[in-house]
């Protein structure tokens, strides 16, 4: 065997390779663990070469595991599209939570050893609710052959649970109370300039306003990326799974865009952009705070802002109050 000194004992478990199917999305809908990346629409609408798994115990699935390879297969490399990978459980309603933490362990250990014994190398981002990884830590900790290395990376989730209530005034909101001083002043600004946002299924204008935002900053994008950005965002658009939404300011003109991926009462900032010729009119915080009422009126409580590892970025996202989380990267070379 290769990679791992010995398997471990967890006979009861097995692999099986599947398909990207309605029986698969039907798994990540329901498992509690799961992110929108792993859906079928989102992941065949990718460039790139993916295998999907099921774990088994006996023959009932208890996980499902994703990875993206390189062309040789033998490499997982991740995307650079999906923010998160790797494995989500299927929930377990008979067991209490001490039993369902030991079975998610021995599932990951599983799991863990049989990416090692069939990868030369591993990289893994897990969702956030992903949050016990010393399964992978623990691969070979009594030798001396390769282990797994982790990184901690951050995203905010904002509770927008509150804003479905139109009796409130948004003052009122705690998450407004929570927010930095200077968001509360630009959300106010909004209100005051007459900023309008509302839904688009308009990926054009999105794409056009992306691509100049790179170009400001001569930053040169992969030749691959806005076709297959266009394919990725008509795929789920297509399928419902995202709402795109536009500021515009009072003379009608886009200032921001910002699009969102749903999973059941969650969602997800998948892309975002604007029109730095409007950078003064308030847009780049309206398209977020008023998309949480769209949004809250569709079911959702819980954002995920996606993301706080860039300073610019983490401070301007962390501004509207919601709570720090953290989530693991996982790396294995043979």
């Amino acid at each position: 065997m290769k990679g791992i000194k010995k398997m471990s004992k967890l006979t009861k478990y097995k692999m099986v390779p599947t398909e990207l199917d309605s029986k698969w999305d039907n798994y990540v809908h329901e498992s509690k663990t799961s992110t929108p990346f792993l859906l079928s629409t989102y992941v065949c609408a990718l460039d790139g070469n993916f295998r999907a798994y099921y774990c088994l115990k006996g023959n009932e699935i208890i996980a499902g595991l994703l990875v993206a390879v390189d062309d040789s297969g033998r490499n997982v490399i991740g995307h650079e599209l999906m923010v998160h990978d790797g494995l989500f459980y299927v929930n377990f309603p008979a067991l209490n939570r001490s039993q369902t933490l030991s079975e998610e362990h021995k599932v990951a250990q599983f799991i863990a050893e049989f990416l090692a014994e069939n990868y030369k190398s591993i990289i893994l981002s897990f969702s956030p609710k992903i949050v016990d990884i010393r399964a992978f830590q623990w691969v070979n900790y009594h030798n001396d052959l390769p282990k797994y290395s982790e990184s901690i990376r951050y995203t905010s989730y904002v509770d927008i649970a509150e804003f479905a209530d139109d009796d409130i005034d948004f003052k009122d909101y705690k998450l407004y109370k929570n927010a930095s001083v200077s968001r509360r002043q630009e959300i106010r600004y909004g209100y005051a300039k007459n900023v309008v946002v509302e839904y688009t299924e308009n990926i054009e204008e999105f794409l056009y306003l992306y691509e100049k935002t790179f170009e400001r900053q001569n930053i040169t994008l992969q030749q691959n990326l806005l076709p297959q950005m266009r394919g990725l965002l008509s795929s789920l658009n297509a399928s419902g799974d995202i709402k795109i939404y536009t500021a515009k300011n009072e003379k009608g003109h886009v200032g921001s865009i910002a699009i969102f991926l749903l999973l059941n009462d969650s969602a997800y900032y998948l892309f975002g952009a604007n029109n730095y010729a409007l950078r003064a009119e308030h847009t780049g915080t309206a398209v977020l705070w008023r998309a949480f009422k769209l949004l809250s009126k569709l079911g959702v409580t819980t954002v995920d802002l996606e993301g706080v590892n860039s300073p610019e970025r983490g401070w301007f996202k962390l501004s509207f109050g919601g709570a720090i989380v953290p989530y693991f990267n996982v790396n294995y070379v043979a």
